[in-house]
């Protein structure tokens, strides 16, 4: 299963959504000048995954408006055209959804993160990495779990790489995708 298709199937999803996987995170690595570097990462979902969301959205869309863009949109070819192009369009389609992309975005993140806990490589030292990577991608978060933060800054643990180290890592960020899952559903619910 897609990442996208695992945030519709738990979470659910909506053109914020798609506009937040489109865009991918390079607007918050530490290195992003702004909303201008959205094109410095790949997107988290793909053209074909576009195009099947804007088939059921079509079938559904009692807007004029919605059903217009997405009409536009599937008269692409999502493979090929350029990623500015689809962006627009769907910059536009979210728009009319009026979603908070904040918290579009966290839904993403936590099943990304899920998905990179669940296939962590054995060896403590590369999974470590891969933790760290993570949140890299993401900006550091304040409310990550992990100790690497400070108000957005890089801080690094001073704990040393070991193999417990992993064992309290996971520990914590199994313990955060539990209360973020409560907590994104306890929105979603209203």
């Amino acid at each position: 299963m897609s990442v996208f298709a695992k945030v519709k199937t738990e979470y659910g999803a909506n053109w914020t959504t798609a506009l937040v996987g489109w865009t991918g995170l390079g607007v918050f690595a530490p290195w992003s000048k702004g909303p201008q570097d959205w094109m410095s990462s790949s997107p988290l979902l793909y053209g074909d995954e576009i195009a099947a969301y804007a088939e059921e959205r079509l079938a559904s869309s009692s807007s004029a408006k919605e059903q217009e863009a997405i009409v536009e949109l599937l008269s692409l070819n999502l493979r090929t055209e350029t990623r500015g192009v689809i962006r627009d369009i769907l910059v536009r389609l979210a728009r009319l959804d009026g979603n908070d992309p904040a918290f579009e975005l966290r839904k993403w993140r936590l099943v990304l993160l899920e998905r990179l806990i669940n296939n962590l490589p054995q060896d403590f030292l590369h999974a470590l990495i891969e933790i760290r990577e993570f949140w890299q991608g993401f900006g550091y978060p304040s409310d990550s779990p992990h100790d690497v933060k400070d108000g957005g800054k890089q801080v690094l643990s001073h704990e040393p790489d070991t193999p417990e180290t992993l064992a309290r890592t996971l520990d914590r960020h199994r313990k955060w995708i539990a209360e973020e899952k409560t907590v994104v559903k306890k929105q979603i619910a209203g």
